[in-house]
């Protein structure tokens, strides 16, 4: 049979957890490394609605990208049974959260969002990590392509790309040949975008002073939504699994969605 630990073991030599971010809260989360899995639900973000999944469809193991919890951001006050900890505990569902550490590993989510900018920007094959936090390891890309396009060709080309519900973007003062960019909540690093020639920058969180820093020194900023540049991981991780664990039933979650609603 296999274990939690022998997934975990997986996943730690596609992304290392080591390499994840100091603050972060990746790994083994809830659960035991000997527990057994025969289903894993793989999901960005560990909901109750999730958690609920898992249990109808009996499966003992959830691997997410963002941590179910994380105590940089969370207070925990009681753990009570609104919370999806005590409902991962009350179902004995484990939980393996790959976050950062995914974000920045060969292969992980930029190197996934490369591949799915390649082909309709036409970019070249050599890129540069935008922010290097390790050797050979760091947040984001940064990209040139052999081809430019205007600020609103570029925003009508990531939707469709990442499939996203709206593209909320500010154009700079000039077309688009070189592109950075970072999934999830990357809008911290546009000014190093900027600094190293980006023409255009690209994540999935900008706060309001981000899109007024922008648009003084002409740069093109958009924010392409977190969950839509982040949901490709389910895949990636499915796929991963299904080949090292045939006797394993990987599923990818139908609950793993778009909680934020938008009206046009």
């Amino acid at each position: 049979m296999t274990t939690v630990g022998e997934i975990y073991d997986i996943l730690d030599k596609a992304a290392p957890f080591d390499k994840a971010d100091k603050y972060d809260n990746s790994g083994l989360l809830v659960g035991d490394r000997e527990n057994t899995v025969t289903k894993a639900l793989v999901a960005l973000d560990i909901t109750n609605d999730v958690i609920e999944e898992a249990r109808e469809k009996k499966a003992e193991l959830i691997i997410s990208h963002h941590p179910v919890f994380n105590f940089r951001y969370e207070e925990f006050g009681s753990i009570g049974k609104d919370t999806p900890i005590y409902n991962l505990a009350r179902y004995g569902i484990s939980a393996i959260c790959s976050h950062t550490c995914l974000d920045v590993a060969k292969d992980g989510i930029n190197d996934i969002i490369f591949d799915m900018l390649k082909a309709p920007f036409d970019l070249c094959d050599d890129t540069e990590i935008l922010e290097v936090t390790g050797d050979g390891y760091g947040f984001g890309k940064i990209c040139v392509s052999r081809k430019s396009f205007t600020p609103k060709e570029t925003a009508k080309m990531l939707k469709e790309i990442f499939g996203c519900t709206v593209v909320k973007y500010c154009p700079g003062r000039k077309n688009i040949s070189k592109m950075a960019y970072c999934s999830g909540g990357g809008g911290s690093l546009m000014k190093l975008a900027a600094d190293k020639g980006a023409d255009a920058y690209f994540c999935g969180d900008i706060k309001h002073d981000r899109w007024i820093a922008a648009k003084n020194i002409g740069l093109s900023l958009y924010d392409c939504g977190h969950f839509h540049t982040e949901i490709i991981m389910v895949k990636y991780i499915a796929d991963l699994l299904s080949r090292a664990f045939p006797d394993v039933e990987i599923i990818k979650s139908e609950k793993s969605v778009d909680v934020v609603e938008y009206e046009f």
